[in-house]
């Protein structure tokens, strides 16, 4: 019995080889067998000859693969590079590219007719080119049949069945276990049924609005954002119908409050209002419009679709525009990349230009991150400007400063063209526009009049496409929005949001470093999620961008469902298999809902998931601790052990109180139930058998090993029950209302054990 509760300190929760490999209690059931694995008949033609691997790929690794690699500048060519694969996968790569564009790869190499890259091998005279033309030949040759890649990452490994599969999403999405109606629906219906019952579950329940709440905290940050003073605040000549709120000049009672908490959470509710009403996800960078409720409607002087239900709840949102008081007309709007809460939360400086800004909204929005394209050069060098002139500056700056130029309507301080007025208005530093600022290589200035962009960076644009007006555009960021939402990495951007949203985990990313023992099993890892996830992201781009189908198809993924593996596992494939499975602790907030759906009630040190014993556990604030725990250490231990003692007994106290029917924890025994009859030996046991079913998502029978180890706690623990504990617990249960002792058993013993386990607290 400790051997199990001793393993909870020491396991990190995404280390689940342990699980995979099917270490612990008992056969659960729970799985099902892996798709069979795909035959390798690799031919000789697709083994790399010594040229590729000796000359040919050292010298391609450190310069093509930096664009030529997924996220990366040159992700969107046809071709892309496996960063950290293998030398036999990256020549399947080149050999397929090669195939039908051997003049272009050879052209390209030396910058020919043009290149983004630049001259790579110099010319047609250089060594790296004249080693890439003799192995030509050999690229082009054809085989009859060849595997370029192994296809193989899921041998052996098995998923979790639908009944689990199911439990795992009532519980995210309802707080609660399924119900057996729903659970012989999907016993009967399979896969289709299952995923309609998931879906069902979103049905914009409370439960499911708290998950998307916490969704959108992980995501948006939105507690550290600063909505009055400052220097980053609301300003009331922007709005002055918010005027007394912003300046505290006595607002009614509460206002200011209700003002402050909806615009600090207006990604957040946007977001909401998507995803509830199953609008394209799209919209969350190209919506021309804001979310308002209504105490920020009439504040904002908000021009509103559709009418209130009531407009004293403030979680009722409308779509509407915010006109621009100061200037006129009305402000643009991107989805929520232009709302207050996103622009201070992700602030920019006058030199930073807001890539900062576009360097965040990339990563959300297109799962593109751009620190990770390349490493800063150790020098500038001598360039006039070096973001524009230094090619090694270029892989992310290419990316990131034409993006950057969407924001130009914006100032630091988070306003809209806060400099001058009317049709001159600008966000530029005087800096900048003075006439002591540099001039350019022909040593003219760079500010132009009308200007509202610097022109020592890069042109406004994106990719390929320069902006419309790319120097003065007050519908920049809106136009910014329409780019991105078109652009066909947006659909993986928003698979790699709801898996962290959901799994609270980033997605793999390419490693840098190629070489090391662990080197193949992490590129396994990350080429087979890619794989994946390519496939979830074409389904969503195909249906329409809905949310609630890309949460199904993430929690139906094999990432999410491998459960277990046949045989033994070598180092390497721990490693690529460290990152999948289940093994994801729970939130403070999804373990309270948790505990109030499961187990009847809340934990009232968990009510505010961000302060407190909550934060302890979750470690995430939204504010300076930014992403969510997800090793099970002694900080968790600590947290859901106090959980379990101080409310064990009530919980047990209360079930037993209610109808059998209407229990969720001892629907088969009473408190007079003991182990000192045969009777009552059976009815404890079907009843482990039942928690094990509703705490822990196993399928088990009353012979299970982990079944009758806790059967034998709660025994000795019966028997012992005239004995003092040394450690008294405030239970509501004792002699008076529980004679039998097997009341404080069931607490102390099965359940305070259970609710500890890893199996309650993760998923």
């Amino acid at each position: 019995m400790t051997d199990r509760l001793n393993a909870r300190i020491a396991i990190p929760l995404l280390a689940v080889v342990g699980a995979l490999s099917g270490c612990g209690g008992g056969d659960t059931g729970n799985t099902t067998a892996a798709p069979a694995p795909a035959q390798a008949a690799a031919a000789t033609c697709a083994t790399p000859p010594q040229a590729f691997t000796a000359t040919v790929w050292p010298s391609m690794s450190s310069t093509c693969v930096v664009c030529h690699r997924a996220g990366a500048v040159a992700s969107g060519t046809r071709l892309v590079f496996a960063a950290g694969g293998s030398t036999e996968m990256n020549y399947g790569v080149l050999r397929t590219f090669a195939a039908a564009n051997g003049d272009l790869l050879m052209s390209k190499s030396i910058g020919l007719p043009t290149h983004t890259g630049g001259k790579v091998y110099g010319d047609a005279n250089s060594q790296q080119y004249k080693d890439l033309a003799a192995l030509l030949p050999k690229l082009k040759e054809s085989c009859s049949t060849e595997v370029l890649a192994t296809g193989q990452f899921w041998t052996d490994v098995k998923f979790a069945d639908n009944a689990t599969t199911l439990q795992k999403a009532s519980v995210l999405f309802a707080g609660r276990n399924p119900s057996a109606t729903e659970s012989a629906a999907v016993a009967g219906g399979g896969e289709t049924v299952l995923r309609q019952q998931m879906r069902a579950y979103m049905d914009n329940g409370p439960v499911f609005d708290a998950f998307l709440n916490e969704a959108g905290q992980v995501q948006f940050l939105t507690n550290g954002v600063v909505v009055f003073g400052n220097d980053r605040g609301l300003n009331p000549a922007d709005f002055p119908l918010a005027a007394d709120v912003i300046n505290n000049n006595n607002p009614p009672a509460g206002v200011r409050a209700r003002f402050e908490t909806t615009i600090r959470n207006e990604p957040i509710a946007m977001m909401k209002h998507i995803v509830k009403n199953d609008g394209p996800w799209t919209d969350i960078v190209a919506g021309k419009y804001t979310v308002v409720n209504g105490v920020t409607a009439p504040l904002l002087g908000a021009q509103v679709t559709g009418t209130f239900m009531n407009p004293a709840d403030d979680n009722e949102f409308l779509p509407a525009v915010i006109p621009e008081a100061r200037l006129g007309g009305n402000r643009e709007q991107a989805g929520v990349m232009t709302t207050h809460s996103m622009l201070d939360r992700f602030p920019t400086t006058e030199t930073n230009r807001n890539r900062h800004r576009v360097s965040e909204m990339a990563k959300r929005f297109l799962g593109v991150y751009i620190p990770l394209l390349a490493s800063r050069p150790l020098e500038d060098g001598q360039f006039r400007v070096t973001v524009m002139d230094n090619p090694g500056c270029a892989v992310c700056h290419d990316i990131m400063d034409p993006m950057a130029a969407a924001f130009q309507n914006w100032a630091p301080e988070n306003r809209f063209r806060p400099m001058g007025m009317g049709a001159t208005a600008h966000a530029l530093p005087n800096v900048y526009m003075s006439t002591n600022y540099m001039n350019d290589a022909k040593g003219n200035e760079f500010y132009r009049m009308g200007d509202n962009w610097f022109r020592d960076s890069k042109a406004p644009g994106f990719g390929s496409t320069a902006m419309p007006n790319g120097y003065n555009n007050p519908k920049a960021a809106e136009w910014l929005g329409d780019q991105m939402a078109a652009d066909p990495r947006f659909a993986m951007g928003a698979v790699g949001f709801w898996y962290k949203a959901l799994f609270h985990r980033d997605v793999l990313q390419p490693d840098t470093e190629a070489t090391g023992p662990d080197a193949a099993g992490r590129a396994a890892a990350y080429n087979a999620q890619q794989e994946e996830f390519k496939e979830i992201a074409a389904r969503f781009r195909a249906g329409g961008y809905k949310v609630k189908d890309l949460l199904v198809d993430l929690m139906l993924s094999k990432q999410a469902r491998a459960n277990g593996v046949s045989g033994t596992v070598s180092a390497q494939r721990a490693t690529s298999l460290a990152a999948i499975g289940p093994g994801n602790l729970l939130s403070a907030g999804r373990l309270n809902r948790k505990y109030i759906g499961v187990l009847g009630s809340a934990n009232a040190g968990f009510n505010n998931p961000y302060a407190g014993a909550a934060l302890s556990y979750s470690e995430f604030d939204g504010i300076a601790r930014t992403t969510m725990a997800q090793h099970f250490t002694s900080s968790q231990v600590s947290a859901i052990d106090g959980a379990a003692v101080q409310n064990a007994c009530r919980w047990v106290a209360a079930d037993f109180a209610k109808p059998v029917a209407d229990r969720l924890l001892f629907p088969n025994v009473t408190m007079a139930d003991t182990p000192a009859t045969q009777a009552g030996t059976d009815k404890i046991l079907a009843n482990i058998v039942f928690m094990f079913d509703k705490l822990w998502n196993q399928r088990v029978t009353t012979t299970d090993p982990e079944v009758q180890r806790m059967y034998r706690l709660l025994v000795d623990i019966y028997n012992d029950r005239a004995t003092a504990s040394p450690r008294p617990l405030n239970c509501q249960l004792n002699a008076g209302n529980d004679p039998s002792g097997m009341g404080r058993a069931w607490a102390t013993g099965g359940l305070v054990y259970m609710i500890s386990d890893k199996d309650f607290n993760s998923f």
